[in-house]
């Protein structure tokens, strides 16, 4: 894709996510983008186009009442742009630029980097790692597979489950029983977001990376929801609990249904579920 058609393409991602979030700070979460960005691409459409799309006001960005034709023109235009992408990149003799696999971090650091050099070696072709803990959004993440945990798929995407992620509490074993550290940005929408929800209170200290919680909580800062492999590894770090309440997680390796068809990604994605699986690290 051309750095015009990238441009165009994340402006109608990030104006499509206002819309659909309901606010500029909802679609940065969203996207992984900070908020200066989001506001900044919908300057420059609207300087562009010449075309308001959007009301500010003190509650934020509200849609024009008479933008929503152009908004479902905008994603039918988006959703056509993305097919014809994958589509064609899936036709190709050759993946442009080799395999790209998206995943969080705890997987990027903590499971993946052995499975992934060990397929490269055999499978004749780059391969890139991206770690990236935006909400699943295989659209606007330009992977070929991503490796998440997920309570479900979205339609579009087609996946093999590799196992359940189990979380506990931990923490380094001086911390006030009382101080709980928060989930924010991507992990604001996680089942250990959920369940700290549930529980209460406000946390003053948050992160939006479960490294970064288990370095805080480490640290003393107080104590955390982590992901048994992150946890159970990381030094300074004691178990807690495993609630009952808080449910494990499966772990897709999964791909958009555009490139199904492709024998290259079918096998590099069964290769990796099974190798995800061999690892004992996730339950069945």
């Amino acid at each position: 894709m051309s750095k015009h058609a990238q441009a165009s393409w994340n402006t109608l991602a990030t104006i499509l996510a206002v819309v659909d979030e309901g606010s500029v700070a909802a679609a940065a979460r969203a996207l992984g983008i900070n908020h200066a960005t989001v506001l900044r691409r919908i300057a420059d459409f609207e300087r562009h186009t010449n075309l308001r799309l959007f009301d500010k006001s003190t509650r934020g960005y509200q849609l024009a009442p008479d933008r929503r034709a152009i908004i479902e023109a905008m994603r039918e235009a988006y959703d056509a742009l993305g097919q014809v992408e994958r589509m064609i990149e899936a036709d190709r003799p050759r993946l442009a630029g080799g395999l790209r696999v998206t995943t969080t971090d705890t997987f990027s650091n903590f499971l993946l980097p052995p499975i992934i050099a060990s397929y490269a070696k055999d499978a004749g072709h780059e391969i890139e790692l991206l770690a990236d803990n935006a909400h699943l959004d295989f659209d606007r993440m330009e992977a070929h597979l991503t490796v998440r945990p997920a309570a479900t798929l979205p339609a579009e995407l087609e996946g093999i489950k590799a196992g359940l992620l189990h979380f506990g509490v931990y923490s380094s074993g001086n911390s006030p029983s009382e101080a709980w550290l928060g989930l924010s940005g991507p992990l604001s929408r996680s089942v250990a977001a959920d369940w700290l929800r549930a529980k209460g209170g406000m946390p003053l200290l948050s992160a939006g990376s479960f490294l970064s919680l288990a370095a805080l909580a480490a640290s003393g800062a107080g104590r955390t929801v982590l992901p048994l492999i992150v946890g159970d590894q990381w030094s300074g770090l004691e178990r807690v609990d495993i609630p009952k309440e808080l449910q494990p997680v499966p772990v897709w390796v999964a791909a958009h249904i555009d490139y199904a068809r492709s024998g290259r990604i079918n096998r590099a994605r069964k290769h990796i579920a099974q190798a995800l699986r061999a690892t004992g690290a996730l339950d069945p």
